[in-house]
């Protein structure tokens, strides 16, 4: 009798398991996870606006989310959204894992957290902090970016505000892109090819996916192991592609993968971000990339190469100008080789609107001459994390971006989920 009453406590035990997990909500499954930097799930608000999930443990801090329309420079909230013709009309779908998926249209209508809310925080995906984010999405029209900070400034090479965002749809794929930029513009403006225009370094899952499918998608930036990889479904599938712009410049024996893909600098900000000089012949030579990373948090500026050393000397000018003024104690003019660090004699602290001004020089016929291109970057405030829709490009245009795609949930975590919280996040097997 004793026995069997034990063994109907532990029976029962069990079951009451069994049942508690199976209670376990899709939200809290999220929220319960360690490592919670945000998590959007379009119902948890303050009473207007809608506000983030956390991890108390590491940051103690709500983010508010708005819905904005590009032309319109005014923050809306769920409630005094102004807009109710089709394209910009806010429409939900509970057939989701949150069962509150809202529609993000182009420019018509998508989200945005202010800049000024996350500036600094570990919302800010820059340097080389861990990140993962995932999204649960379902397309209806034309993919492109679904959340991240990613302002594209436009086409000319050197501007632009991106650090991290997950796309779907670019590069003719089906699939989970995760771009990541450590210039925060151009990935490869030496380069003259189509497409060298655009940010480049990216990760391509394996496997497309269909409209009208509920799909978790996910990247990850893991600075420990170098590389960027992106996940649909909780899984990740390796993929190799040939980028025309990489390939045009690097010269490439073989093709690369490109998921996960190998990445070793850290990520944009807009004190500290990567210059790569543009207008030299890396074709005939054993350098395919002079490049500068500018720290204006710490005040150096350090020299850099990609490809094969040779033997010619090289030498870096560097100014930081505000209304047409140097703010520095003298202008750098320095022979660099790999690796060299340089320290920026700053006389005033950097506000935006100042001015970089480089130029490299190579030593040719007994004298410096100036090789390249004399490159211009203006200081901006960071970007702001957005959702359904990249900044910059065509600001004063609606139709851009990805179109009809509701956005059940949004999570980023301060660092990698091993393989099994990724595939017990996923919520679609």
């Amino acid at each position: 009798m004793f026995r069997l009453i034990i063994l109907t406590f532990l029976f029962s035990s069990q079951l009451s398991i069994a049942r508690s997990n199976s209670e376990v909500s899709n939200i809290e499954k999220v929220t319960q996870t360690q490592g919670l930097v945000a998590f959007w799930d379009f119902k948890k608000s303050d009473g207007a606006r809608w506000k983030s999930y956390y991890d108390s443990n590491i940051i103690n801090r709500s983010f508010p989310l708005f819905l904005r329309q590009i032309g319109d420079p005014k923050r809306y909230t769920i409630k005094d959204w102004p807009y109710k013709e089709e394209p910009s009309m806010v429409e939900f779908d509970n057939s989701g894992p949150f069962q509150n998926a809202i529609r993000f249209n182009q420019g018509y209508i998508y989200g945005e957290v202010p800049r000024k809310e996350f500036d600094g925080t570990l919302l800010d995906l820059n340097g080389l902090k861990p990140f993962t984010m995932i999204a649960w999405v379902k397309f209806e029209g034309n993919r492109h970016m679904v959340a991240g900070i990613w302002d594209e400034g436009g086409w000319n090479k050197y501007a632009g505000r991106r650090q991290a965002a997950l796309f779907a749809g670019l590069f003719n794929q089906k699939g989970v892109i995760g771009h990541v930029s450590s210039t925060g513009a151009a990935s490869y403006p030496q380069s003259n090819v189509d497409g060298a225009q655009y940010a480049r370094i990216r990760a391509i899952d394996g496997k497309p996916f269909k409209n009208g499918d509920w799909v978790a998608i996910a990247m990850s930036f893991d600075p420990k192991n170098k590389n960027v990889t992106a996940y649909l479904n909780g899984k990740s599938t390796q993929y190799k592609l040939a980028d025309p712009v990489t390939e045009d410049v690097m010269q490439n024996e073989e093709i690369p993968l490109a998921n996960p893909l190998s990445f070793s600098q850290p990520l944009y900000s807009p004190r500290s971000f990567l210059i790569k000089y543009n207008g030299y012949d890396f074709h005939h030579s054993t350098i395919k990339e002079h490049g500068l990373w500018v720290d204006l948090n710490e005040n150096k500026i350090e020299y850099s190469q990609k490809g094969d050393a040779n033997s010619k000397k090289f030498r870096v000018l560097f100014d930081i100008l505000r209304e047409d003024k140097s703010i520095l104690a003298l202008a750098v003019e320095e022979e660099v080789s790999h690796g060299k660090v340089i320290d920026v004699p700053l006389l005033k602290k950097i506000v935006s609107g100042d001015k970089v001004i480089t130029k490299l020089e190579q030593f040719t016929e007994n004298e410096w001459q100036q090789i390249g291109s004399k490159i211009d970057i203006e200081l901006l405030d960071g970007a702001p994390f957005t959702f359904g829709r990249a900044l910059g490009l065509d600001e004063d245009g609606l139709e851009h971006g990805s179109i009809d795609i509701f956005i059940d949930g949004v999570a980023i975590f301060n660092r990698i989920l091993t393989n099994s919280e990724m595939e017990n996040l996923s919520f679609i097997n």
